[in-house]
């Protein structure tokens, strides 16, 4: 059956929460932060909210706030109650999918982010909705509704247009270890790349015990992000943009080339999750970067010899950041660093070569100036 009764599943996280945060110290802490972030994705990507500020308290709880409901909401039904049933994992149907692109959960494929692991890997957690002039408000401990001794309500106050989501979770301290604490570094770096991913929309995250307080909010997305990151590499242009897709293979980049390797690196997300370790999405992107600069370089008379292009030759001086949304992931081991799914190899190869040919074409006095760096003679 794929309807499971919620307090047995509940139960079942509880005994298990490395299976679906990693583990029960720092990381595995963070990871819930992360997780509750991706609500904030889905809120951006649709225009339902602009703003997603965390906190990370001095008691070892943390809260997150968005200012407006991050879902789309269904006809009829009211925000209110499919979050209480997302919570309580109330009629939860193990086949359902995610929205596309979005990320199946840690484990479980659920259709709006993991909410119902969150709770039960939280004690106590405090929701706080506002919507239609209404506000609800919920308690649970060890994801079982509770009644709360204080009015939380009457504490946090409404985003100014009325709309709006506030939960404040406590790690469950018989779960996870009270001497690990979050990871900032970590937590900033994901907003980092996130304000990269969802263009004008404005992450903010506020440690109470370090006093660190940081605002990200990129008008032009991962442009904005190539630009900073390839900084140091006098680079030879603005960044170049890219947006298309194959099938059900979609692929967003930027992309400079600079005249120093310092900073030179790629960066890349699957389905927002970030792939430090590569894969078959960056195989694919030298290999249509290979075949376009072959086909100009066959273009302006090169002879055959000169289009050995290697991909430490592509690489040494490349700045790029590429976003990649597919139906689902597949990941070499369990630490999901590294794609794998073998499709997008020839998918990204042919966008990106298709692409390239023309950009380069475009701009000759870059094109010339970067064949140089690289190192092909001139014919």
């Amino acid at each position: 059956m794929s309807r499971l009764d919620g307090e047995a599943l509940c139960r079942a996280i509880r005994l298990r929460p490395g299976m679906y945060v990693g583990d029960t110290g720092g990381v595995g802490k963070s990871r819930l932060v992360e997780t509750l972030l991706m609500l904030g994705v889905m809120g951006a990507r649709g225009s339902r909210l602009k703003e997603v500020s965390v906190t990370l308290a001095s008691d070892g709880a943390f809260s997150v706030g968005f200012d407006g409901l991050p879902w789309p909401l269904s006809e009829g039904v009211s925000p209110f109650t499919e979050l209480e049933q997302w919570l309580g994992f109330v009629n939860f149907d193990i086949m359902a999918r995610p929205p596309r692109g979005m990320p199946h959960g840690v484990i479980l494929h659920t259709p709006y982010v993991d909410l119902g692991v969150l709770n039960a890997l939280s004690s106590p957690l405090e929701v706080i909705a506002w919507h239609g002039g209404q506000t609800w408000r919920r308690t649970f401990r060890e994801g079982l509704p509770v009644e709360s001794s204080h009015d939380a309500a009457a504490e946090q106050a409404a985003p100014a247009s009325g709309e709006g989501l506030h939960l404040t979770l406590t790690p469950d301290p018989s779960i996870f270890e009270p001497s690990s604490g979050f990871s900032v570094a970590r937590l900033t770096e994901r907003l980092t790349s996130l304000s990269a991913l969802v263009p004008a929309s404005t992450w903010r995250l506020r440690d109470e015990v370090s006093g660190t307080e940081v605002s990200f909010r990129r008008e032009h997305g991962l442009a904005d992000l190539c630009a900073e990151r390839s900084a140091s590499s006098r680079p030879l242009h603005a960044p170049w943009c890219f947006q298309g897709s194959i099938g059900e293979t979609q692929v967003s980049l930027a992309l400079q080339w600079g005249q120093d390797p310092a900073g030179a690196s790629i960066f890349s997300w699957a389905n927002h999750e970030s792939c430090p370790r590569g894969g078959t999405h960056h195989d694919g992107l030298y290999r249509g970067l290979r075949t376009a600069l072959r086909a100009r370089m066959k273009t302006l008379g090169f002879p055959a010899e000169s289009r050995s292009l290697p991909d430490a030759a592509l690489s040494e001086r490349l700045t790029a950041v590429m976003s990649l949304t597919i139906p689902s992931t597949l990941w070499h081991g369990p630490v999901k660093e590294e794609l794998a799914n073998p499709e997008v190899r020839g998918d990204v190869s042919k966008l990106v070569g298709n692409w390239m040919k023309q950009a380069l074409a475009s701009h000759p006095d870059v094109e010339a100036r970067l064949l140089t760096l690289v190192g092909v003679p001139r014919p």
